[in-house]
């Protein structure tokens, strides 16, 4: 038993960490959302959001992974202490980022009639795509020092670059908003992009690693099992990335630019609120698992404590975003954003259900059975652009929450299946009782709005609330003594 209350204790300490580091850049992105919602509106903002869909799907595509599958080889190199074989491993990472910016700018400007007749209905942006296209160096170069800090375990200096380069962004963005307007959309992404990669190349300074002199063929020999391994990542980002570009298009051409803006705003707030808990888990537990995934009592273990405490992580966060959320809407953006607020609702009651599923989709990942990870995620995604085309269709707007909601139920159900079938797994009792627990709140906040109306609903969502709140503490203490974590705390800050 003693064992037990250390794993929560890693757990919510990895969550806390990452997800802190998380905080400080969802913070940014409101601010920037708040004041280009202020200058250029939703038609903007759906401008805007159009764009840089088909900017990701592209980067997806030309990255080839390489930012997420060098961390391992990097990683390896750093811990040896072998001063060589990390300036080896760092010049052929280096070589091979350069080749993926050159690719994400072949690819945007062979491709820039095509994005533009997609999104728009026509070529009139064309030119845009091909300006766009210098985003792909700056963007390149900068994931690739982020990989170097992450792989040489420079965290602090990591956290700083990201929250420096997104404020450096902002400020370089914000005046061209003010003055062009929605004209200064282009202008405004390639300017951040540029800042954003200048305060990356301060802190690619103080890790001072040498290239050393390698020649083409030993670079691509060295070079591909990075690029192996980030292939099987980008698939499932590619898929993803063009769920979200099929989507925007769809919306672009058979609604309007407003109601783009109102889908990506609403679903910036949404996500900015939960990715804290899917940056920890993404970050710390998954290579926890794949240590123990031999070891079939440990392993079980892992998953089931993880999920435990995402459930009660989140039971924090969405109710305090349910409740909160037309004020959310305005302090963040602006009044004219509140039809977004049904959508946030309904994608709110989805996220538990989504927290699990990533727990279990980590399970295939660390047994190493990439094709059945492979074809549960194509499953997913299209049943993901399908339900999403068929509730926008019926429901607008709204429907794309509802839509959230209806494809994660299906997508918990098809998870537990097949590692019921595969690996006999299935949660312990406790999680299916944090899952009721977590969604009971949600739902009597939901009902309290639709039939209380605001401001009525404000007064029996602060008492569900101050429930909540006291169950996840609950909770919490019965997994890791947070009675006596605060006592120490104390003791030390007395001190």
């Amino acid at each position: 038993m003693s064992e037990k209350p250390s794993h929560y204790k890693s757990i919510f300490k990895a969550t806390s960490i990452f997800g802190g580091v998380q905080v400080f850049n969802i913070l940014i992105t409101l601010i920037r959302g708040k004041a280009v919602a202020l200058l250029i509106g939703t038609a903007g903002m759906g401008l805007n959001g159009l764009f840089l869909s088909g900017l990701n799907l592209i980067k997806t595509i030309s990255s080839l992974g390489l930012s997420e599958s060098a961390v391992r080889d990097l990683s390896k190199a750093h811990a040896s202490g072998d001063e060589q074989k990390m300036r080896l491993t760092f010049t052929v990472f280096e070589r091979w980022i350069w080749g993926t910016a050159f690719l994400g700018i072949v690819i945007t400007v062979g491709f820039s009639p095509l994005l533009s007749r997609f999104s728009f209905n026509n070529t009139s942006h064309t030119w845009s795509y091909v300006a766009l296209s210098s985003t792909f160096i700056f963007g390149a170069l900068m994931g690739g020092i982020y990989t170097m800090l992450r792989g040489t375990r420079q965290l602090k200096y990591l956290a700083q670059a990201n929250v420096l380069g997104s404020v450096a962004g902002l400020l370089v963005a914000l005046p061209i908003f003010y003055f062009w307007g929605m004209n200064g959309v282009v202008p405004a992404i390639i300017a951040s992009a540029f800042a954003t990669y200048l305060v990356s190349l301060y802190f690619k300074s103080r890790i001072q690693i040498q290239t050393i002199a390698v020649g083409w063929k030993e670079t691509f020999d060295l070079g591909m099992p990075m690029v192996k391994l980030g292939l099987s990542l980008t698939v499932v980002n590619l898929l993803a990335s063009a769920v979200a570009f099929v989507l925007n298009g769809y919306i672009s051409k058979t609604g309007t630019l407003s109601e783009v803006g109102l889908y990506n705003a609403g679903l910036a707030i949404v996500d900015g609120y939960v990715g804290m808990v899917f940056t920890a888990m993404s970050t710390d537990y998954f290579p926890r698992l794949s240590a123990q995934i031999h070891d079939e009592k440990q392993w079980r273990q892992v998953v089931n404590q993880q999920a435990e405490l995402v459930l009660i992580i989140l039971g924090i966060v969405l109710v305090l975003l349910i409740s909160t959320t037309p004020i959310l809407i305005r302090l963040l953006l602006s009044k004219s954003f509140l039809p977004a607020q049904d959508f946030i609702f309904w994608a709110v009651l989805a996220i538990p259900l989504k927290g699990l599923v990533w727990v279990l989709g980590f399970i295939i990942l660390a047994k190493g059975d990439n094709k059945l990870f492979l074809t549960i995620e194509i499953v997913a995604n299209g049943l993901l652009l399908l339900f999403n085309l068929l509730f926008y269709t019926v429901y607008g707007i709204d429907g794309l929450g509802v839509s959230m909601l209806v494809s994660y139920s299906v997508f918990i159900v098809m998870m537990i299946s097949v590692l019921k079938a595969k690996y006999n797994f299935n949660f312990e009792k406790q999680v299916y009782i944090l899952l009721a627990k977590g969604m009971l709140p949600l739902g009597l906040c939901m009902i309290c709005i639709y039939t209380l109306g605001y401001p009525n609903a404000y007064f029996i969502e602060a008492v569900i609330v101050a429930l909540t709140l006291w169950m996840c503490y609950h909770e919490l203490n019965r997994r890791m003594n947070i009675k006596g974590i605060l006592i120490q705390l104390k003791t030390k800050i007395s001190r």
